[in-house]
């Protein structure tokens, strides 16, 4: 299974290619070369999480034709290739941005179908023991692939005046590597009991339909602003693509690290934990945004770097996890109907941002010398909407949780008070569980009371 494990990063790394075409400050260029105004690119951004609806009907060609691997293969062969025929209308010069939005559409559907397509072949191939080890060591090599793309990219739009063409035509090139290295993956096969399950039946199971609201108001709150934080800095803060692109290096070297933490801590505390860190410290962030301005971007680009490295290393890892393990079968129908309900949060988040974001624009505040833009409002809204997804978060059932704040309150308990010698009593709260934490807390109290009466006989 190594081989195969090696073979699922590579072809992560490929598919970075096409992947970072339709996020970050590449793919909010290209929706500015395409004349999106603030609105259109709202709801450009939204459209990959809005077609995840066709996450449902990937269930109808798993029981057809049963090869899983095959129809990755081919779902995204024409996802990536449809968006990349966007180089031929910039050599055109025909730059409407209905042909951008079409484009992307048709892109993202056949994403949608590979990814549900994906996830029920990796709950098959990956045994739950190990999907937090594995899927943490992918993503930490993802996101060394991510810093050399994203600086690979960026320079070639810095300084090539047909720069966006060149990075279309890249990422084909790392789209037939993809499927290259996803022929050497085992395409396991099919389980009997994981195929076929009628709509209604997921419907019916209360545990999987509170994580799958969960989802719909995660993503509603994450597309109200995830389109706007780069284009604030390149619009309204004039901060150039080479700067942006280093900031994202660091993000994803930090990345790096912390994946390979988490991928090893959540299969220890639980998914679910980890999930309620990484939206919180998200959340954050998100309203950190509020005091983005020309004056202060140089320093809160470089803290937003290091934590929002940290809070969406944990969102990704988890919430890629937890859907295989609230969902009782494989069938793709589990995963299907959670996309969906991402996809309907996705629309009305995208377009209440959109409108708000619109409504916004036109404003500016200067209070001695202190800017504000009317997007800024527009993140600080966003942080506190992120964070009450959360309290739907903790209404999920799962089988290996530690309550957030008991976890948080006892980690911080420990390493505040004597960091060095408590560092073990974290290795071990991490290692052992949640029977672990009321003992440590004791423990801590126990050793301050010893140190006071010591003090006291010596006084």
């Amino acid at each position: 299974m190594k081989k195969a494990y090696l073979f699922l990063t590579l072809e992560g790394i490929f598919s970075l290619f096409y992947a970072l075409l339709i996020q970050g400050p590449v793919f909010t260029g290209l929706a500015m070369l395409f004349n999106l105004d603030e609105f259109l690119l709202s709801v450009a951004a939204a459209i990959p999480p809005m077609m995840q609806f066709f996450q449902l009907f990937a269930s109808f060609f798993v029981q057809k034709y049963r090869k899983r691997r095959f129809l990755v293969n081919v779902f995204n062969a024409f996802s990536r290739f449809s968006f990349a025929s966007l180089v031929v209308f910039l050599l055109l010069e025909k730059t409407e941005p209905l042909i951008f939005i079409v484009a992307l559409v048709i892109s993202q559907i056949f994403a949608a179908l590979s990814s549900s397509t994906w996830n029920s072949w990796m709950r098959d191939l990956v045994p739950p023991e190990e999907r937090g080890r594995v899927f943490g060591n992918r993503n930490m090599f993802l996101s060394i692939g991510n810093a050399l793309i994203i600086y690979l990219y960026s320079s070639i739009v810095d300084h090539f005046s047909s720069g966006f063409v060149l990075v279309l035509l890249i990422s084909t090139v790392g789209t037939v590597l993809s499927i290259l290295a996803m022929n050497k993956i085992p395409d396991v096969p099919v389980k009997e009991t994981g195929t076929g399950i009628p709509l209604k039946v997921v419907f019916k199971d209360e545990n999987f339909m509170k994580f799958v609201f969960f989802t719909f108001y995660w993503n509603m709150a994450v597309t109200f602003s995830s389109a706007f934080y780069h284009y604030h800095l390149l619009k309204n803060l004039g901060v150039d693509y080479t700067y942006i692109a280093y900031m994202m290096i660091v993000n994803n070297f930090v990345a790096m690290l912390v994946y390979r933490i988490l991928g090893k801590v959540s299969d220890r505390v639980g998914h679910k934990t980890i999930a309620e860190f990484g939206i919180t410290l998200a959340s954050f962030v998100s309203g950190m945004w509020f005091f983005m301005n020309t004056n202060t971007y140089r320093t809160l680009m470089v803290a937003d770097a290091f934590l929002s490295s940290i809070a969406w290393s944990a969102i990704n890892l988890s919430l890629a996890i937890l859907p295989m393990e609230v969902a009782f079968e494989s069938d793709p129908i589990f995963f299907g109907l959670n996309a969906s309900f991402a996809s309907a949060g996705s629309l009305i988040g995208s377009f209440a941002g959109g409108i708000t974001a619109k409504f916004l624009s036109d404003i500016y505040v200067n209070l001695h010398g202190f800017e504000i833009f009317g997007l800024q409002l527009l993140f600080l809204m966003a942080g506190i909407f992120r964070f009450s997804a959360v309290f739907f978060l903790r209404r999920v059932k799962v089988k290996k949780y530690i309550p957030f704040k008991a976890f948080m309150l006892s980690t911080l308990s420990v390493t505040l008070r004597r960091p060095i010698d408590r560092m073990l009593d974290v290795y071990l709260l991490l290692k052992r569980g949640n029977e672990r934490v009321q003992e440590l807390v004791g423990r801590s109290k126990r050793r301050e009371s010893n140190t006071d009466e010591q003090g006291g006989k010596q006084g």
